[in-house]
């Protein structure tokens, strides 16, 4: 059977930022359907667009670096995709490019790259971060309702950076079992629950391999 894979980059800014991952993709099923394309569908009694969101970031975060892979069931230019799915974004999602792939590619991140922005400054920014490289373990507890889950952050600290005394940007590897949160680094960096909900995060790359 044909299948024609694509990747589509995109922003998320403004209010859409506060979509969840469920949220996001029942967006892009909409506006996939309303372009009009030969979408390529799921087997099974509840058939749905062959798409999948690549690394999904967290609730509130804004994004210049989302990707969506979909695919058709028929050949459609790319360029007319393009074209035809800027026309039914809503506001607060910008497309920046679509890639055709071959149909066996797989993105496959490698690492993500946050940018937060503090509400007050943090004079020992610097000296927060240094002490946190420097840990050889860096627990996280993520409490969940089916059971909290323990992890340890610090493989995924590929690099962290102050920018002044109210920026921290990270850069979060990423593996088979998912990457670290950047709310969970601001924690490990010793800020307070208030301090990381005010922060303005935005993530600024996916890298892939």
């Amino acid at each position: 059977m044909f299948r024609q894979r694509l990747r589509l980059w995109f922003r998320v800014e403004g209010d859409k930022r506060y979509l969840s991952h469920h949220d996001m993709m029942r967006l892009w099923g909409r506006v996939l359907r309303r372009a009009g394309l030969p979408l390529r569908m799921s087997q099974g009694f509840n058939p749905r667009p062959k798409m999948s969101l690549v690394e999904p970031r967290s609730v509130g975060i804004a994004s210049e670096a989302e990707i969506l892979e979909f695919e058709l069931a028929d050949w459609v230019n790319p360029e007319a995709v393009l074209g035809d799915l800027r026309r039914q974004v809503p506001d607060d999602v910008r497309i920046d490019s679509l890639d055709l792939l071959r149909p066996t590619d797989k993105a496959r991140p490698v690492a993500v790259v946050y940018v937060a922005n503090l509400e007050a400054p943090c004079v020992d920014l610097e000296e927060r971060i240094a002490r946190l490289l420097a840990l050889s373990e860096a627990p996280v507890l993520r409490r969940r309702p089916r059971g909290d889950k323990h992890l340890d952050a610090r493989p995924y600290l590929e690099r962290i950076e102050a920018a002044g005394d109210r920026g921290v940007r990270m850069v979060l590897a990423t593996g088979p079992k998912g990457t670290v949160r950047a709310d969970e680094v601001l924690r490990l960096l010793g800020l307070g629950d208030e301090a990381v909900a005010r922060a303005d995060v935005h993530r600024t790359e996916i890298r892939l391999a």
